[in-house]
């Protein structure tokens, strides 16, 4: 079953996609060197923000995969002090090169 986060890149994925996708539908002429700069400046913020959801998404399945949790759970058994989990936790890290707009 998906969870809130599932849910949340799913949603930025969608409307990033969205936007490209208006990008593209556009019917505005690029007449100047100036509007041809400032469209690739669009598309490189669009397909950069795109990139940094999908590789997030990724990310978070695979920290969700059992296989991931397993390797957990035998790291902390052969870890030679006792280890308090403080649960999970979700970065928000806005400071991130992807998070740039």
């Amino acid at each position: 079953m998906p969870n809130q986060t599932d849910a949340q890149y799913a949603h930025q994925i969608a409307s990033i996609q969205e936007e490209l996708a208006q990008l593209q539908a556009s019917t505005h002429i690029v007449t100047t060197p100036a509007e041809m700069e400032q469209l690739e400046r669009e598309i490189r913020v669009l397909t950069d923000r795109l990139a940094a959801a999908i590789l997030g998404q990724k990310v978070q399945v695979s920290l969700d995969s059992e296989e991931v949790q397993e390797k957990e759970r035998t790291l902390i058994k052969n870890h030679p002090q006792r280890l308090k989990s403080e649960g999970k936790k979700i970065s928000h890290n806005s400071n991130s090169i992807w998070s740039q707009s």
